[in-house]
């Protein structure tokens, strides 16, 4: 049954609590993480939207809130905790699962509400137990050698050096075991790409009928919600004309106008917890729809086009990703050389950094339960040839560091090379520095810069052969073709 359906294809929580306790080196240990809070906006009675804690999920499989797991390694017992239903509540707001339910739609091995409550029922007591004190009677009963708790947060008042140890040590080994994919979870990113490129096809075809972001937003998700995949893996991105310089533009509310040449949409649904993650550049061409409507427009596309298909031919297992980043940022070089944009010496061009003021990111990053997703060795402060235009270095968790390990089998992992014309960038960093603006062709720069921006993104899996491009969505070519269609097949309606 279809995963974006809920169908009863149990997510492998229980498969996951063991690599994650192969992954640390232990044979004893209680492992307990804890699920997103529900919550209201602040000053206010409305729900903010739910999203669970991806750590949690990769545990339980369980998407709802308040919750706790616990996973009880020597004896391989994965409990889930269920807040108690509050009767009051749900004829407003529905209620979350029974014991009996969970056991049926989670791969757990056991399931207990969470607070003590007393139930007399036919004479009967029932004490139903805390996490709390269960953890507490479990650590009680290990002997010296082992009991020890892995947790996320500090829970349980254990805030010092050694519960702080074991929680990173807990959230590495998690890293190593979700940066490979298993089936399960590759079905649910292909099941999401599948989606998101029907999205971004649909907004091909109906193109020439728009007159601004609003309604190419409006289209990708209607075929979104449509497929029963409501949750996006991010705000979409829809920036036409300059816009698309903006690498994370979400406004999406300004009309065309007949300076706009490009439009950058960059938006991926998911499924299950799932990320896809999308980007294809169009021609925005009222006169004549699927047709470049410059050559500065054509050009720019045409050499992200090509950087993208030489490095995606490149990803396979044992390669390192930061070598093609790096494949990239030559190309681009090149190509910007041969447009007349950078001008002198190739190698005093590639010394100065300049390639950094036309593709200031990362060539890609891993993608599954986030967008951006963990890393097997977590963020790291630096990336190879990218610089602090590239990442905030506290939120960098890209394949493209020098301390990566190599490309293996059952990684997927984004490649997105992009081209941009970013006044503030270019003007800030690049064009009133002498020493870097001699390389920059002012005249031709100024033919470009109305293009806005390119980029590209496809979703790639890493297989023990070479890799599978996840994203069908059209590109090149078949991308124009479909513009064109669409606008014929909208005159002759």
């Amino acid at each position: 049954m279809s995963l974006a359906g809920g169908g009863m294809d149990k997510y492998p929580a229980k498969a996951h609590a063991r690599r994650t306790a192969t992954a640390m080196g232990v044979d004893t240990g209680l492992v307990v993480l804890g699920a997103a809070k529900a919550e209201n906006w602040p000053n206010s009675d409305m729900p903010r939207p739910f999203r669970q804690d991806r750590y949690f999920y990769y545990l339980t499989g369980c998407k709802e809130p308040d919750c706790y797991a616990s996973y009880d390694v020597a004896h391989d017992k994965l409990t889930l905790w269920l807040p108690p239903i509050n009767k009051a509540r749900v004829v407003w707001t529905g209620r979350g699962s029974t014991v009996e339910e969970a056991l049926q739609k989670y791969d757990i091995d056991a399931a207990q509400y969470i607070h003590y409550k007393e139930v007399r029922h036919y004479g009967l007591k029932t004490v139903i137990p805390s996490i709390e004190d269960s953890v507490t009677q479990w650590v009680q009963t290990q002997d010296q050698a082992g009991g020890r708790l892995y947790c996320v947060g500090g829970a349980f008042g254990q805030e010092d050096e050694q519960m702080y140890q074991r929680e990173m040590a807990l959230k590495r080994a998690m890293d190593a075991c979700r940066v490979i994919k298993d089936e399960h979870e590759i079905r649910s990113i292909k099941q999401a790409n599948e989606i998101s490129s029907k999205a971004h096809t649909a907004v091909l075809r109906n193109l020439s009928k728009f007159t601004g972001e609003a309604e190419v937003e409006a289209q990708y998700m209607q075929v979104c919600i449509a497929s029963r995949a409501k949750e996006q893996a991010y705000d979409p991105i829809a920036g036409a004309g300059t816009n698309a310089s903006e690498l994370h533009y979400v406004k999406n509310d300004e009309p065309f106008s007949h300076r706009t040449q490009l439009l950058v949409l960059d938006a991926g649904c998911e499924v299950g917890c799932y990320a896809s993650d999308v980007t294809r550049t169009m021609p925005v061409n009222r006169r004549h729809p699927g047709y470049w409507p410059s050559e500065e427009a054509e050009n720019t596309y045409k050499l992200v086009e090509k950087v993208q298909e030489a490095c995606i031919k490149q990803m396979k297992p044992g390669n390192t990703f930061v070598d093609i980043h790096r494949l990239a940022q030559s190309m681009i070089v090149d190509g910007l050389m041969d447009l007349g944009i950078l001008k002198g010496k190739r190698e005093e061009i590639a010394e100065a950094g300049i390639v950094l003021g036309f593709f200031p990111h990362g060539l890609g990053h891993h993608m599954g339960l986030e967008v951006h997703d963990v890393s097997p060795s977590g963020p790291r402060p630096s990336v190879a040839g990218v610089g602090t235009l590239a990442f905030e270095p506290s939120l960098c968790r890209a394949p493209c560091v020098e301390s990566a390990p190599t490309m293996e089998p059952g990684m997927v992992i984004t490649v997105e090379p992009g081209v941009y014309f970013n006044r503030f960038l270019l003007e800030t960093f690049f064009l009133c520095d002498p020493e870097r603006s001699k390389f920059i062709g002012r005249e031709v720069l100024r033919r470009y810069m109305g293009v806005g921006g390119v980029r590209i993104e496809d979703d790639i899996l890493i297989t023990r052969d070479g890799h599978e491009n996840l994203t069908m969505a059209p590109k090149g070519q078949a991308m124009l073709d479909i513009i064109r269609e669409g606008a014929k097949e909208s005159r002759s309606a």
